[in-house]
């Protein structure tokens, strides 16, 4: 008897641009029954993820490309990015990402905002926050409110935060909306202070933590993804649960219709 794989996906970043770019993410994908096994389909499964660990990197670096932006942030006076609306989704996952001569360990903020519901609100997801990498603590991720991929101190690279907002609105009905804040700053040292914000929905599937990563596998779909440039001037070591002192991002605001809007703030 033969067995076959189901749909799987993995996530890479170009990583041979210029010192300073950042490259775009791609993703690969291994279609379903494209690898087979004789023994069982988790094994067919193992043969999928394999081949897109070997060959994601190479995948994203081909057909990817370097992103070069216009930052903005530092002068207040600069343009408020428009609204963007979102598409229908389940899970949104927040990615920062730097690139070498930005800074040294990023510390991110992302946290839900005024729903009125003590467990949810003002809990930073980052570094020094004080109150786990996940809510509820130790939950998996599927029965997550929010979650975060950890602590990348590297000079240059990732954090990731999960938001699961149909989870937040399923359990919390009389939600309408739920409003998510996102900061930052540098921790070590700064350089250009120049950030990207990826904002990526998805539909379906499953979210699995990945290094400083967080991605959709098991037949789900991308949905949006967005990019925000941003500058953070702001560098301390001090600065972890003090939301006011650290450089403001902008807002993401979910709606029970499981649509969205983002406001990026310079």
């Amino acid at each position: 008897m033969e067995y076959y794989n189901i749909t799987k996906s993995l996530t890479a970043t170009k990583n041979d641009c210029a010192a300073g770019v950042i490259g775009t993410s791609v993703t690969l994908t291994a279609n379903a029954n494209q690898f087979v096994s004789t023994d069982s389909v988790e094994e067919a499964n193992a043969k999928a993820d394999a081949w897109l660990v070997a060959n994601v990197q190479a995948y994203a670096n081909n057909t990817g490309s370097c992103r070069v932006t216009a930052w903005r942030g530092v002068n207040p006076s600069c343009l408020i990015e428009p609204e963007t609306a979102l598409s229908p989704f389940d899970y949104m996952v927040v990615r920062y990402k730097w690139a070498l001569g930005a800074g040294s360990d990023l510390d991110t903020y992302t946290g839900i905002v005024n729903t009125g519901i003590p467990l949810l609100d003002n809990k930073w997801m980052g570094w020094g926050h004080r109150v786990g990498n996940e809510i509820p603590e130790s939950s998996i991720p599927e029965n997550c409110y929010i979650m975060w991929a950890g602590d990348n101190r590297q000079a240059n690279g990732i954090e990731a935060c999960l938001v699961n907002f149909s989870k937040i609105t399923s359990d919390y009905p009389a939600l309408n909306t739920v409003q998510l804040r996102m900061a930052g700053s540098w921790f070590s040292s700064i350089g250009t202070g120049n950030v990207e914000i990826e904002i990526t929905t998805y539909l379906g599937g499953k979210m699995v933590k990945d290094g400083y990563n967080i991605v959709n596998e098991g037949g789900g779909h991308l949905v949006q993804q967005l990019t925000f440039s941003k500058n953070i001037p702001i560098v301390g070591q001090n600065l972890a649960n003090n939301i006011e002192a650290v450089t403001n991002i902008g807002y993401i605001t979910y709606s029970k219709n499981q649509t969205g809007q983002i406001v990026i703030t310079y």
